[in-house]
């Protein structure tokens, strides 16, 4: 008797224990975090294997309602060297305490009295060493099962009576609904991250404004682009601050508006950032009450929309100047070529009265010049028709005030239907009368022009042509009279020095010598006129050819100027006209002369080349040469007289020198007068 009284003063006691277990559980996982849960699970498993005296207690979550797939989280298992998987399929290692457990059914049994059916169930838990258990389905609210708690041991039998069960089954319940907690907050985070994440990408500042306390929450993203510190407190106050002040006072009443009307209320206002910069603020306000009045709302930097939005204005500002500058008439045809809109601009550069605007696409074209209306019928049928979608054309049109005047007409197609017919035109016409009087104008000039440079090319034609004729001429005289005389002259004085050097009859000292020297100075002007007159003309030109002329003149100025003249000749024909081979002998003659006078230089070449229908001469040296400028400032009548000989020729002239680099001159003379 005494023994049963102790007995059951003991198991009083363990239930008391147990009770308080459970008690103590259930109050902690009432305010236990979310990130705590965990923890307290395995914490709790642990205290109730302790209370119970079991060795194992472990707890399995379902992947998912439609797979038999169980994952373990939680466990309390106080022996070492016990492995359990990861993850575990349920339905196929232990199919009929699974099919069980999903039905709601709470489990207690020994390993060894589980019926026959449960074969499979028996080996499985005699591989993990399972004795007996407890084996609780996890819900919450009646709803789906979300696992599996369980409470066994492995060493010995366990007892495990109905109020024991019942306990534990509370035990689920708690460790269900703190896990579906869990998971909610879980949830919560997720849409949090989420969402601060789409906010983030899309650029926009989240805001929560609570109106009593004047407490102000936004993002990090937000505190940044206001210029707030990450761990500042924030209040409406200390917002407005960074307002720029001349909008301060209407933000603040937009809000008092947005909370007296319960609507949602739209702002753009300035803020002012610490570096002085100024930025544009969308924010979008929506109040409530839960229970105390807030307003949530989202911002966005609307800087950039702002800017171009100004320069959208400045641009039509602009745009409208140029319009009235240039004075365009603008213009819009819709289906069928019925007009939908003609500016007034328009209407006066056609001369279209409002009674006639409603037909001014008929009153345009029967007024467009006869001979330019076929062309644009034309251009007409195109667009509508072909899939010509832009039309630039300039024409006349006979206006009924001013007369003829010049338009130019810019179309072009904004629609076509499924046909590939135009439906919508638009179009700006210009009045282009005085470009064209000017180009007309400018035109007759430049015929002028041309006439006054064709006499000018004729008379300079001519004048070379007289001053050839007239240095013919004085090389003529100086050849067959001057220089012949000057001979004569100078054999007298021979003929005199050598009757002084025969005569018996004393002459006064020094006359001979005198005499001597009149006859060397006699031949020296003898030979200058007549290196004179070969200049004025050459003769060798008209009785040699112009190789043999080229190859003279280099040699003459080889041995009188000491500078090294090399001369070089390729294909150049036997007969060839004189008024070429007069161009191509004083093209050389100035080249010589000007590198004589200019280049400084020791060496120069000469080249002269032919071939089926041109002759090319190259004059080049390794002088000083000279830039453009120079050649602009300093260009001479020698180069416009080279210049000018080689155009009569119907040839091309060119210059090609740099300072320090020497000059070559080209020319190119077709032998075929039709070519150029």
């Amino acid at each position: 008797m005494k023994g049963t009284k102790a007995d059951l003063q003991q198991e009083l006691e363990e239930r008391l224990r147990f009770e308080t277990l459970l008690a103590d559980i259930s109050t902690r996982f009432i305010s236990l975090p979310a990130d705590q849960i965990d923890s307290g699970i395995e914490d709790a498993q642990r205290r109730v294997c302790e209370c119970l005296g079991v060795d194992l207690s472990s707890l399995w979550q379902r992947s998912s309602e439609s797979s038999g797939f169980l994952t373990l989280t939680h466990l309390h298992s106080p022996q070492e060297g016990l492995a359990f998987p990861g993850q575990i399929n349920g339905a196929e290692m232990f199919p009929w305490q699974y099919q069980k457990m999903m039905q709601g059914e709470v489990l207690a049994f020994s390993t060894e009295d589980l019926p026959p059916e449960a074969a499979r169930d028996r080996e499985s838990r005699r591989y993990f060493g399972i004795k007996s258990s407890v084996s609780l389905p996890l819900s919450v609210g009646g709803g789906p099962i979300i696992g599996i708690l369980t409470f066994s041991t492995l060493e010995v039998e366990h007892n495990w009576p109905a109020e024991i069960v019942h306990r534990l089954t509370l035990v689920g319940q708690i460790f269900s609904n703190a896990l579906a907690r869990k998971e909610s907050d879980r949830k919560i985070r997720e849409s949090e991250a989420r969402l601060l994440l789409a906010a983030d990408s899309a650029g926009a500042m989240l805001w929560e404004l609570e109106m009593e306390s004047g407490r102000l929450w936004t993002t990090d993203q937000g505190k940044i682009f206001f210029g707030f510190a990450q761990d500042s407190e924030l209040t409406l106050d200390s917002f407005l601050r960074v307002v720029h002040p001349e909008d301060r006072v209407m933000l603040r009443r937009k809000v008092a508006e947005t909370m007296l009307s319960g609507k949602d209320n739209r702002i753009e206002y300035r803020i002012v950032l610490p570096d002085g910069r100024t930025r544009w603020v969308l924010s979008l306000g929506r109040p409530y009450s839960s229970p105390a009045p807030h307003m949530m709302g989202v911002s966005h930097d609307i800087t950039e929309r702002r800017l171009f939005e100004d320069r959208i204005l400045d641009s039509e500002a602009r745009l409208a100047a140029a319009i009235d500058v240039a004075g365009l008439g603008f213009y819009e045809i819709g289906y069928d070529m019925r007009v939908k809109f003609f500016d007034d601009r328009l209407c006066a550069l056609l001369g279209i009265t409002p009674a006639d605007e409603e037909h001014g696409r008929e009153f345009w074209l029967s007024r467009i010049h006869p001979e330019d209306f076929p062309r644009m019928q034309d251009q007409i049928r195109r667009m509508q028709m072909e899939g010509v979608d832009r039309v630039k054309e300039e024409y006349r049109y006979l206006h009924p005030e001013r007369g003829m005047i010049w338009l130019h007409h810019f179309s072009r197609v904004l629609e076509r239907n499924a046909a590939s017919r135009a439906v919508r035109n638009i179009g700006v016409i210009q009045d282009i009368t005085e470009r064209k009087q000017k180009e007309e104008n400018l035109r007759q000039s430049e015929a002028a022009l041309r006439n006054s440079q064709k006499d000018l090319r004729r008379l300079a034609g001519r004048l070379i042509s007289v001053q050839e004729e007239e240095l013919r001429r004085l090389s003529r005289e100086l050849h067959d009279d001057l220089t012949q005389r000057l001979a004569v002259i100078a054999i007298e004085a021979g003929q005199l020095e050598r009757q002084a050097e025969t005569t018996e009859q004393a002459l006064p000292d020094g006359s001979l010598q005198r005499i001597s020297r009149i006859k060397e100075q006699l031949i020296s002007v003898s030979e200058d006129v007549h290196r004179i007159s070969r200049q004025l003309h050459p003769t060798i030109l008209d009785d040699l050819g112009l190789v043999r002329a080229m190859g003279s003149e280099c040699e003459a100025l080889q041995m009188r100027e000491k500078i090294e003249v090399v001369f070089r000749h390729e294909n150049v024909p036997d007969r060839i006209a004189k008024d070429i081979s007069l161009c191509l002998y004083r093209v050389v003659q100035e080249g010589l002369k000007n590198i004589v006078r200019h280049s400084g230089a020791a060496r120069c070449e000469v080249l002269l080349q032919g071939d089926a229908e041109s002759l090319s001469l190259a004059v080049q040296d390794e002088g000083r040469g000279f830039g453009r400028a120079e050649l602009t400032i300093k260009g001479g009548l020698g180069l416009a007289s080279m210049r000018e000989r080689v155009e009569l020729v119907r040839g091309d002239f060119a210059i090609d020198s740099r300072p320090g680099k020497g000059t070559v001159i080209h020319v190119s003379v077709p032998l075929t007068r039709g070519k150029a």
